[in-house]
């Protein structure tokens, strides 16, 4: 705890303001005891400018949890939306953390945390998971809460500059001065040495999109003697060198330097890191089908038979080319559903590189087919990417060909390059927001794979995409492969496909080897285009999607495309077992 300054009353100040749920409090230089003081530890500008962050990015939270040890988040810590002075974000955060500092991806601090966001009724009333209306008799952790709010830091400042901003207090920080130094006689303390490890943890968690690690870092691991690097642009107490103080007067998080993307001139906010260089799409070499070896080895995309032809996009200007071709993969779209037939991808675990994770999430159509022969932001856009209410359109724009499995190069400029290139919407398909269990396996059929590649660093093959018109199953979750197709259900204008199919080809020494998926959504799309739009969140998030190990055969059944020698590669064929429910990896065979 820290105490009032009694020693002079130019340093007592206390401001509060109830809507934007902040005080400033002055503090003494020292501690009680005299063994802790605010120089030794670092402080974090605060900058009015708006927009710090943008929709989609991924915030970081540093808190202390219902009192505990310092813990980092990054899990689920998507900034949603702006409303007025506050943020929406759905940072994993719990009781205890307001007043935590959100940092964009620069560390600028954006937003004080403040509280959760619970979803209401039409008449403003809070609602629990249930769907009952929640009152104080009931415990909060029974209230359905959508998102967390934090106060903009714009807003702080903005509202300190019109009430309190000629304060003697005030003004430095408002003009991100370095602190003040006072002259104060220290007492040497003994300092136990640092057990580096200790207390440090790592949880790993797929969140259906990518791997995260969010890293828990307690208090000691922490301490004023990490040295900081100089800051530009910041003076120090009479130009003193390091400010004259122990700590340098430095921020705690000093922005980045030479790591900075390029800047926008309308707006000055950092451009989005996802780049795309469209003029030279005629020259992307695309999927190869001897990635793996000639003869035997060759994988060559599979091939649509007759009755489909018409259904193809071709490219503009030519009858006859329908292959979209990328860094690392290759699309052939379907024209009347705007999706692809399929995106295959090379995947080399000998030049992955590690690139650092993306920031936003921007995608663009393809000028080599025409618009309408592919879904763009006209439905995405309504989707309320960013918006915590996801009721007036449940559905992600999703990867088939994910971005770490393009990432590979000679070099980590030529990965980046060729993972952004996977963010064409020609490699999308509409997939429910909510990521459960059933998902989280789906998107982890590929780590599976991905990771046996880059231990070995052998190479790959992913093919995927998704049955348009699948059979029913029924009542169960997986169709017949024979049965009678019927219409996908449509939501938006656009059909949801019922299911998607992912195969894994690999080398093993003088063999080639294939496993075949099926993720089946049925249970969740199947009346889409039925249920009110209040109970569209809930009917789809009760259920689970089911995936399963199919054979290669069954799979041109349901695709109706022609998989060429992978039949005869397939691992499951070869156990002579029928479908598999997949709930483990364990459960693959391989």
């Amino acid at each position: 705890m820290r105490r009032p300054d009694s020693d002079s009353s130019r340093a007592r100040f206390f401001y509060t303001n109830d809507r934007l749920d902040f005080s400033i409090v002055a503090v003494a230089p020292a501690s009680l005891s005299g063994d802790e003081h605010l120089e030794d530890w670092g402080w974090l500008p605060l900058s009015g400018a708006p927009g710090k962050a943008d929709p989609g990015e991924y915030l970081t939270i540093v808190q202390h949890p219902s009192g505990q040890m310092k813990q980092v988040c990054v899990r689920e810590n998507k900034l949603l939306k702006y409303v007025g002075d506050f943020v929406w974000y759905n940072t994993d955060t719990t009781a205890g953390s307001s007043g935590s500092p959100a940092f964009n991806r620069f560390w600028q601090v954006v937003a004080l945390h403040h509280s959760g966001v619970p979803r209401k009724d039409a008449r403003g009333r809070t609602l629990t998971k249930d769907g009952r209306v929640w009152d104080a008799s009931m415990d909060e952790t029974s209230i359905d809460w959508i998102a967390n709010e934090g106060i903009r830091i714009s807003a702080i400042v903005a509202d300190l500059k019109i009430s309190v901003g000629s304060h003697p207090l005030i003004k430095p920080v408002l003009d991100e001065e370095e602190p003040a130094r006072h002259e104060i006689q220290k007492m040497p303390q003994p300092v136990a040495p640092m057990s580096f490890g200790a207390n440090l943890w790592f949880e790993q968690s797929v969140d259906g999109t990518s791997l995260v690690v969010p890293v828990r870092v307690p208090l000691p691991m922490l301490r004023k003697e990490i040295p900081m690097p100089p800051s530009p642009g910041l003076r120090g107490n009479g130009g003193a060198a390091n400010g004259g103080m122990p700590n340098g007067g430095k921020p705690l998080i000093v922005p980045p330097v030479g790591l900075l993307p390029h800047i926008s001139a309308k707006n000055g906010l950092p451009m989005e890191a996802v780049h795309i260089d469209q003029s030279t799409l005629k020259s992307r070499p695309g999927y190869k089908a001897n990635f793996l070896g000639t003869g035997k080895f060759s994988v060559p995309l599979p091939k649509i038979p007759a009755a489909l032809k018409s259904r193809v996009a071709m490219l503009k200007g030519s009858s006859r080319q329908s292959e979209l071709k990328y860094f690392n993969y290759s699309v052939v779209m379907n024209k009347e559903r705007g999706l692809a037939f399929f995106s295959c991808v090379n995947i080399d675990g000998g030049q992955q590189q590690d690139v650092g994770k993306r920031e936003g999430d921007s995608w663009l159509r393809d000028p080599r087919i025409d618009d309408d022969a592919q879904i763009g932001d006209e439905f995405y856009r309504k989707q309320a990417t960013f918006e915590a209410d996801r009721s007036k359109n449940p559905f992600d724009r999703g990867h088939l060909v994910r971005r770490l499995d393009a990432t590979w190069g000679d070099t980590v400029a030529a990965a980046k390059q060729h993972g952004d290139d996977s963010f064409h919407f020609t490699n999308c398909s509409p997939q429910f927001f909510s990521f459960n269990q059933g998902k989280q396996l789906w998107a982890g059929l590929e780590d599976y794979t991905r990771d046996i590649l880059l231990k070995g660093e052998e190479k790959g093959i992913v093919m995927n995409g998704p049955v348009f018109d699948g059979p029913d199953a029924d009542g169960s979750d997986l169709p017949n492969p024979a049965g009678r197709p019927r219409k996908d259900p449509s939501f938006g204008g656009v059909q949801i496909p019922k299911y998607f199919w992912k195969i894994l080809v690999r080398r093993d020494d003088d063999v080639l080897k294939a496993m075949a998926f099926l993720m089946s959504q049925r249970k969740q799309v199947m009346e889409i285009d039925r249920v009110q739009e209040t109970d569209l969140l809930e009917r789809m998030s009760e259920e689970d999607v089911s995936v399963f190990q199919v054979s290669v055969a069954d799979l041109a059944k349901l695709t109706r495309l022609d998989f060429g020698n992978l039949a005869d590669a397939d691992s499951l064929e070869a156990t002579s077992i029928g479908p598999r429910r997949i709930e483990s990896y364990e459960d693959i065979r391989t």
